[in-house]
């Protein structure tokens, strides 16, 4: 087995009578372990094939091989590969290049690692369900992306700049700075164009590498029933089809994946107003929509590193609910009259959302939704003991609405950090009696804090 080798130039070595842009190509002809090598004076970058990693979100097989990149400011020029280009290092050039691969993803930029650049580069999927370049942290430019499901994967924490670039021929463009002409009050943000501000707990925000199944989990169809009336019940590493009626206490449903649309309705829902001691923890799931449905509600339940997508709105927060460690995102438009919110509370007491990454904007339609999180208390005498701290927010018209005619009690925001790319503004109605709004809420961009008006 060869493997391939790119020149990546010393920095401050310039060769006398030689273009400081050109890259040569090297073949050798046993493998040589990933890093750098010196061949005839030059320093190369190792191109390692591997078909041992980890398996990839989504991949069916053993494992998926890849040619890893793990050397910063490393450059692939003018190759052709039939594996996957995994990207493991800070500010690697790609260009000139093809990809064909029939795994989850073309390429794939890794979490923690920025400064990506790809050009003139071309991905052929092998597989409709692929990826073509992702997950974020990337700037392509003049790339064309065939036969993959998701062209182009990027999210509020780790976002992309695409131009000049295709899918299936189709122009495509990412965008995270919301324009609409003619609004009386435009966001006067300039729009998210690099990595967000990390969390204040230090721990990485929630995105495709961190929520969901686990890698490695190995699925297979669930045949219980869809209605769970018995309590104590455990779901664990199955593919349901159907969405779930939770009538049990202590209900688990963890390392599975959740397919269903429910059009007006839950794709999961606790009835904890008819049976009262119903509750029900979802742990390391996907619960995809297929572009209907309302994610998960309404009360006593518990949710942890949740990949949620694809569905008109995510979950409704009520008495005792529980969000933690999640990503809600992609949520659909079905209709004009659609009123979208990624979280929305009517009313109740003693519920956390804590550390979640909550986008209503969609940056590839350039689309933000109504809220990121809509509150009231109109279907409750009052909203009360409500901790909302350490979120990721994006888009709607305010990324949090607070209804005026809220009874509130105890209701805290504290350092969350907003994308500057709503229709009005980031928070409104925030100075409502019973709401504390703290400094520590800043924008990504600025880091500086949000304040009323």
């Amino acid at each position: 087995m060869s493997t391939e080798q790119v020149e990546r130039r010393r920095p401050g070595r310039h060769a006398s009578g030689q273009s400081t842009n050109r890259r040569r190509r090297w073949l050798l002809p046993t493998a040589i372990a990933g890093g750098l090598a010196i061949i005839g004076g030059a320093i190369v970058v190792v191109l390692n094939l591997t078909g041992d990693d980890r398996k990839v979100d989504g991949d069916a097989g053993g494992g998926e091989q890849a040619t890893v990149i793990s050397t910063d400011g490393a450059t692939v020029d003018g190759q052709k590969l039939t594996t996957a280009l995994y990207i493991k290092a800070n500010n690697v050039k790609v260009t000139n290049t093809t990809v064909r691969h029939s795994g989850a993803f073309g390429i794939r930029v890794f979490a923690g690692f920025t400064g990506t650049v790809i050009e003139n580069t071309e991905v052929f999927c092998g597989r409709a369900e692929m990826t073509g370049v992702g997950n974020g942290n990337y700037t392509a430019t003049k790339v064309k992306v065939h036969g993959c499901t998701k062209g182009f994967a990027h999210y509020a924490a780790a976002p992309a700049i695409v131009a000049d670039s295709s899918v299936d021929d189709q122009p495509y463009k990412a965008r995270y700075n919301f324009e609409e002409p003619g609004k009386a009050h435009p966001t006067a943000g300039a729009g998210l164009t690099g990595p967000v501000k990390a969390s204040s707990s230090g721990k990485a925000w929630p995105g495709p590498e961190n929520t969901g199944v686990p890698v490695g989990t190995d699925l297979t169809p669930y045949t219980g029933p869809y209605a769970i009336t018995q309590p104590n019940t455990v779901i664990d590493g199955k593919i349901l089809t159907d969405c779930l009626d939770i009538r049990a206490k202590n209900v688990t449903i963890k390392r599975s994946k959740i397919t269903c649309k429910n059009k007006g309705g839950m794709i999961i829902r606790v009835f904890d107003d008819v049976v009262p001691d119903a509750s029900l923890l979802v742990e390391d799931t996907e619960i995809q929509g297929q572009a209907e449905g309302l994610g998960l509600g309404f009360g006593h339940y518990t949710m942890r590193r949740v990949n949620m997508h694809t569905l008109n709105e995510g979950p409704r927060v009520s008495d005792g609910a529980v969000i933690e460690d999640s990503w809600i995102h992609d949520l659909i438009f079905t209709d004009e009259k659609d009123h979208q919110d990624v979280l929305q509370t009517t009313g109740g007491t003693g519920m956390v959302v804590r550390h979640n990454t909550l986008e209503a904007f969609n940056p590839a339609s350039n689309d933000p939704f109504n809220a990121g999180f809509q509150l009231g208390s109109e279907t409750a005498p009052i909203l009360s003991d409500l901790l909302v701290e350490d979120n990721l927010f994006t888009g709607g018209n305010y990324t949090v609405n607070l209804r005026p005619d809220t009874k509130a009690e105890k209701v805290v925001f504290r350092n969350n950090v907003f994308v500057h790319n709503s229709r009005y503004g980031a928070a409104s109605n925030e100075d409502l009696p019973g709401v504390t709004w703290a400094a520590s809420n800043i924008y990504a961009e600025s880091g500086k804090p949000v304040t009323h008006g």
